[in-house]
């Protein structure tokens, strides 16, 4: 019933002789379930929906049954409706060795804890948040800081390896014995466990403290209560605070310990510590504690974070030290990216200048290391013949300065009431010293890459994802020196299959051309091959090289196709064939014979005929000895086929796939005569699958694409 019901459906449609409507029917996918249901996607919905009442009327008078019009939605090719995939790729070197878009979150407050703690306590406090933040996303993107009733099981190893192994696991176990992180994090009570008998200690659980303030900030917060009147009206008081600008309340931009020994405060403490202190004798209530809560979200602002890409604390802190580097952040976090005028920030005026920076990162000797931009030319010369002893001292201050430079630089100074101010630039991140020389001879390698690599063999390894896979896994298993085609596939990497023999060759070109190149750099021990292929497995899709992109229309031409732009515009081509092009792969002598007998019509449409015949295992060399040996001629469908012009047959062939794919019956109803000796030739061939198959081997036998 469903197939001849919609045979007979479709041939009355096609009867009106509405192109319109059947090229719309021609996209839908057409089934019965009981009823007849056409599926159709939202770009041809709305234009069938004018046909409904008309196909409708057609299906009940046919067949008594009713017409079902559904929208199918549709999702990009190759994907479904709940993921998708991204390939994450650069826009150039840089990009792809600082990978800008692999950030990690400082908690802006944590750098207020320097002062007070030192800087690698503050590290430390930054990869445990970090942590946290990834344990804690099972919970949901509302979670932007870690619970306290949460538990992250931390491997030391793998957090000392985020901050770049710039300290040692001796020395982040001697920071918790020395209870410097105990204003982030304390120890809860140990437990204990029996295991084959014996009694076993567990690994130290540390309780999460939560937002706590400096000590600083809490005796400032405490002043400011007491002086704004907190005993008489706590209520008016403390949302006076929640409204007003931090730095009437705190010191900025850091707070320093304070050398007073009166001071009530010497430990971090919470909001509701410090308020309750103010308020004694009296006690909170709920209304006082719930402005509590409130208050400290408007001093310690936890979503307040300095964003930092990684490759700065894997690559760059390991060269700073953690004291300058730590310097860097608090200096970073005073500058600002203004989006909504355009006009960043990145100076700023230290108050007190020297001391002020000594009292910051807790060290005399290191803000010293901050060089100026114009060095004074006042004061004695260095001398050039230095005292062998001295050297080595001179020329390590001088390695510190630059390295320095490169991220802090003194650019002038002013007198003020706090003393001499230093004003201060800050740079962006930047690469490293061995990263920028991996980033200038990759650069020369693409723009001017060595003989034989051309080009044209980057852009086709740019475009060929097994050549990518391939060459990774070489550089993974060879770091130190590519290896060529015939060793892998010893060594058990790949099988002689992977490749054709030109691809092999080629291959091979590109591995002597990476050694040729990058050698120098390797064997310095600045990069290893792994990162070089997997800087230009990240580049495939940058301008540098010769994208293949995906046409957004294709016309047939000359037996093959062409592309056009988004404008449509497209050459005009010539209609008939390209018999050239068509015998291309025959013999040299054979394709003559052909051409001085003038068969070659006669040699298409053996050609297509046997293409079509599943019984014909070469149609190409069928074609060429029935042309040549025998004198019976090719049978009419093929002969009426091959006179068709080029753009017509491709034409047929494409819609006849397409309906065959949308499981149609009966051949192309507006192709005429063509699509009926089309199905005359396939009419031995009764399954669908097996049709589909000898059209595209006619497809390829012709050089079309359909």
């Amino acid at each position: 019933m469903k197939e001849n019901g919609w045979t007979e459906i479709l041939e009355s449609l096609a009867g009106l002789e509405n192109d319109q409507l059947q090229g719309l029917l021609d996209s839908c996918n057409l089934s019965y379930d009981g009823n007849f249901i056409i599926k159709a996607e939202e770009s041809v919905y709305s234009s069938l929906c004018q046909y409904y009442p008309l196909i409708e009327t057609l299906v009940q008078d046919k067949t008594g049954k009713h017409l079902l019009l559904n929208l199918e939605k549709s999702v990009p090719t190759g994907t479904d409706s709940t993921s998708i995939q991204v390939e994450i790729a650069a826009a150039n070197v840089t990009d792809a060795i600082l990978k800008p878009d692999s950030i990690a979150a400082v908690p802006s407050y944590l750098l207020r804890f320097v002062p007070y703690f030192g800087s690698s306590a503050v590290l430390i406090a930054t990869a445990l948040r970090q942590a946290f933040y990834r344990a804690s996303r099972e919970h949901g993107a509302d979670q932007l800081y870690p619970r306290q009733d949460d538990r992250v099981t931390i491997n030391v190893q793998s957090l000392l390896k985020t901050l770049g192994n710039v300290f040692s696991r001796a020395k982040f176990f001697r920071i918790f014995q020395q209870g410097d992180m105990d204003w982030f994090v304390q120890r809860a009570e140990p437990k204990h466990r029996v295991a084959n008998g014996r009694i076993q200690r567990e690994p130290n659980t540390y309780l999460y403290r939560g937002l706590v303030l400096t000590p600083g900030d809490a005796q400032d917060l405490y002043e400011w209560l007491l002086a704004e009147g907190i005993l008489l009206d706590p209520l008016a008081v403390l949302s006076k605070a929640i409204t007003i600008p931090r730095d009437q309340i705190l010191t900025f931009p850091y707070r320093l310990p304070s050398e007073n020994e009166s001071a009530l405060f010497t430990e971090p403490a919470s909001v509701h510590q410090v308020v309750s202190r103010a308020l004694a004798p009296k006690t909170l209530d709920p209304t006082l504690a719930g402005l509590c809560d409130r208050l400290a979200s408007h001093l310690i602002r936890p979503e307040s974070f300095l964003a930092v890409p990684w490759y700065w604390f894997q690559r760059v802190l390991p060269e700073l030290g953690d004291d300058l580097g730590v310097l860097y952040l608090m200096c970073k976090s005073c500058c600002y990216v203004d989006w909504a005028r355009g006009k960043d920030r990145n100076t700023f005026w230290v108050p007190g200048g020297l001391p002020t920076l000594q009292g910051w990162i807790r060290s005399e000797t290191l803000p010293k290391r901050i060089p100026l931009s114009k060095p004074s030319k006042r004061g004695r010369p260095k001398s050039n013949q230095v005292n062998p002893d001295s050297a080595y001292t001179r020329q390590w201050r001088q390695s510190n300065r630059d390295l320095a430079s490169q991220y802090l630089c003194r650019l002038d100074t002013r007198s003020s009431e706090n003393g001499t101010d230093w004003q201060l630039k800050v740079s962006d991140v930047q690469l490293t010293a061995a990263d920028e020389s991996l980033k200038q001879a990759l650069y020369a390698f693409l723009f001017a890459p060595p003989d034989p690599v051309s080009p044209e063999l980057l852009s086709d390894y740019a475009s060929n994802e097994q050549w990518q896979r391939l060459l990774l896994r070489n550089a993974e298993a060879n770091p130190l020196q590519l290896c060529h085609f015939e060793t892998l596939v010893k060594a058990g990497i790949c099988q002689n299959e992977t490749l054709t023999p030109e691809q092999i060759c080629h291959f091979d070109t590109l591995v002597d051309g990476l050694n040729y190149y990058f050698e120098t750099l390797v064997e310095a021990e600045i990069c290893q091959f792994d990162t070089i292929i997997n800087i230009l497995n990240k580049l495939k899709y940058a301008p540098f090289f010769k994208q293949k992109i995906i046409p957004t229309k294709i016309t047939p031409q000359l037996g093959g196709w062409i592309f056009e732009n988004f404008d449509g515009s497209s050459e005009n081509s010539e209609k008939d064939w390209d018999y050239e092009k068509l015998m291309g792969g025959i013999n040299l002598g054979l394709r003559n014979k052909i051409q001085k007998l003038g068969a070659e019509k006669k040699f298409l449409a053996w050609l297509i005929a046997g293409s079509l015949n599943a019984d014909i295992h070469s149609p190409l060399s069928f074609a060429i000895a029935v042309t040549l040996e025998n004198q019976q001629h090719p049978v009419p469908p093929a002969v009426l086929l091959a006179e068709l012009p080029a753009d017509e047959l491709s034409k047929l062939l494409k819609k006849t796939i397409s309906r065959i794919k949308q499981n149609y019956l009966g051949p192309v109803m507006n192709n005429g005569a063509a699509s009926e000796d089309l199905e005359s030739l396939l009419q031995s061939t009764p399954d669908r699958q097996q049709r589909l198959k000898l059209l595209r081997r006619l497809v390829d036998a012709l050089g079309l694409e359909a």
